[in-house]
């Protein structure tokens, strides 16, 4: 949708998303260096926000440098009088020092956030691997990008419409799972959930095909009471790929 702005705050976020190979914009991409606009410049960063409703900061955290970015970016965001919905990600085990970094910083972008979604790199390559063997290392670094890629835009979608009645809490994990029965894609999603700190909460929001009809998505809803024992909001995509959904959990952010 025209008012809505992706900003990839960070080298990190902008490689994920220039990796992925599915269109999306409008989009703004900041760094230190070979950004399209430079953290330092405020003045113009608040310019390209200033026709936007709603400001979606994208970052790995972990690293100094983008984790002051999206911090920037989002208060100049505030002061443009957008509404903030960050996504954010979680660096790899095998970074231990940025991942421990992006744990300890993540309450504080949330709070200074409207709403969140986060996803664990480490988790998200655990769950590719388990699901595609015999692969080369950067296949399942491409699968993440495109995940990214495209839960931003699906949450783009969902901006047209009530989002901030249906993503009522600040912090949510997210996974997207394909199955010929849409029923059993969303129990699939609920067990791969991207980012997982056991401080689930009540919050569930599953997105369908823009072709789903009505009665599936009751059914969609009772399968959800009945298993999970939460009921969820339902909402349709733009898009027609029948047999994928995307689930988002709410999660406290420790």
């Amino acid at each position: 949708m025209g008012d809505v702005l992706l900003v990839a705050c960070g080298g990190g976020a902008n490689s994920a998303l220039s990796k992925a190979d599915i269109p999306i914009s409008p989009m703004m991409a900041i760094s230190r260096e070979n950004g399209t606009i430079s953290i330092d410049d405020k003045e113009l960063i608040r310019k390209g926000m200033a026709n936007y409703r709603v400001v979606i900061p994208f970052c790995i955290l972990g690293g100094q440098v983008s984790t002051d970015i999206v911090r920037e970016v989002i208060r100049c965001a505030r002061a443009e009088g957008c509404k903030v919905v960050s996504v954010l990600g979680i660096p790899l085990e095998m970074e231990a020092d940025r991942r421990e970094r992006a744990l300890r910083n993540l309450s504080d972008v949330v709070a200074l956030s409207d709403c969140c979604l986060a996803f664990d790199m480490q988790r998200s390559m655990d769950v590719f691997m388990e699901t595609y063997v015999d692969r080369k290392f950067d296949f399942f670094f491409m699968m993440i990008d495109r995940l990214i890629v495209t839960s931003i835009n699906a949450i783009k979608d969902c901006l047209d419409g009530p989002f901030f009645t249906v993503f009522k809490d600040k912090l949510y994990a997210f996974a997207s799972c394909n199955d010929v029965l849409t029923v059993n894609a969303v129990v699939k999603a609920w067990n791969l959930m991207l980012f997982d700190n056991n401080t689930e909460k009540d919050g569930l929001v599953i997105l369908v095909s823009a072709r789903t009809s009505s009665a599936e998505m009751d059914a969609i809803s009772d399968r959800a009471v009945r298993e999970l024992g939460i009921m969820p909001e339902v909402m349709r995509r733009t898009d027609s790929d029948d047999s994928k959904v995307i689930v988002f959990r709410s999660v406290s952010s420790f």
